[in-house]
């Protein structure tokens, strides 16, 4: 099993005590009980997600449909691409999107760990101060601009709203003790909101914008600055 010491290690990296709180409760780890890779014959959706659902890990439903956290053992056997200039950036990757970008730690001097977004190609982009803010962030765009087409992928067409806000409130339940109640106050009134559709897509209806709130709550100096990364 991979343990926290062993992460710090590998990654020359002492992480927020958000993170270690987390990790130690096993808040962090999308395999559950389960070891990596899975027996033949075993798929994640299939085998191990029913075993999250109850006491859901750190952003299970509410990273968005493209969004995955990085186990412990993917962490720890992480390689850097090539093109990415390592001696310069010190990256800890720490989940992944479905398009191939990488969400990490960037440890560039300052007090805060500030969360980015490595794109694919050669640039990164500020997403977020800390990690507080970044899982704040994602579960309150969670609420917002759902795309039909992925949410019938996993919910049907069958009241998928419901059965997706029921998923939300799961993962606020289980990041509740967590969480500043600032932040699980504004997630409580996103998620309980009335259901609003357009051609494309859903959402839960807000006090503001969502866009709105995460300029007014989250925004920092380097918020949306992007930085080439690459050799």
């Amino acid at each position: 099993m991979t343990t926290l010491e062993q992460l710090e290690t590998k990654h020359n990296y002492t992480f927020p005590p958000l993170f270690k709180t987390l990790f130690e409760k096993g808040k962090l780890n999308w395999m559950g009980d389960f070891t990596e890779p899975l027996e033949k014959g075993k798929t994640w959706a299939e085998d191990v997600y029913p075993t999250l659902k109850a006491n859901p890990p750190l952003l299970l439903h509410s990273g968005g449909s493209d969004f995955e956290l990085l186990t412990p053992k993917a962490m720890l056997d992480f390689e850097f691409p090539q093109a990415w200039d390592t001696n310069t950036h010190h990256f800890i990757p720490f989940a992944k999107t479905a398009e191939g970008n990488t969400y990490a730690f960037y440890d560039n001097g300052e007090e805060t760990s500030p969360i980015v977004l490595i794109w694919e190609d050669d640039e990164a982009e500020y997403v977020a101060k800390n990690f507080e803010d970044f899982i704040f962030r994602k579960m309150l765009e969670a609420a917002d601009d759902i795309d039909k087409d992925d949410l019938y992928a996993d919910y049907d067409k069958d009241e998928p709203m419901e059965r997706y806000r029921a998923d939300l409130k799961a993962d606020l339940e289980s990041i509740r003790p967590y969480l500043n109640e600032n932040y699980i106050a504004i997630l409580e009134k996103a998620y309980a909101g009335e259901v609003l559709e357009t051609l494309i897509a859903y959402g839960f209806m807000t006090d503001k914008p969502v866009k709105e709130i995460i300029k007014e709550m989250l925004d920092f100096d380097l918020m949306g600055e992007v930085f080439e990364h690459e050799i």
